[in-house]
């Protein structure tokens, strides 16, 4: 590899690594892993998926019993997604998601 790129690329890498938004991505994902209301919430959340995906199988898609587990588990996913620790990593997330987006585009826009 041309040296000039591989000190660009690790120029690169470590700007990354250093950026203040991938930082807070980083400790947030570390107090979600941590937190038991959010590891409960989303257990909650696997577990209506389950149920759901078991109802489609053994009743169809359009029954009453698999439209129960599609209301629980959306029910679920939303107690999830509004707790303020999982909102705030989302949002911590589009953020970062944005940079990488940035690069990419920076970088293999031209082979589109």
């Amino acid at each position: 590899m041309d040296e000039t790129l591989a000190s660009s690329l690790s120029n690169l890498k470590e700007a990354i690594e250093k950026d203040p938004r991938l930082l807070r991505l980083n400790e947030l994902d570390k107090k979600l892993n941590e937190n038991e209301e959010v590891m409960k919430l989303a257990y909650k959340k696997d577990m209506a998926l389950l149920r759901y995906e078991d109802m489609v199988k053994n009743f169809g898609e359009n029954s009453k019993e698999a439209n129960e587990a599609q209301k629980a588990l959306h029910e679920a996913k939303y107690n999830l997604d509004i707790h303020p620790l999982v909102k705030e990593y989302n949002q911590a997330y589009k953020e970062v998601r944005h940079i990488y987006d940035m690069i990419n585009e920076e970088l293999f826009n031209k082979f589109k």
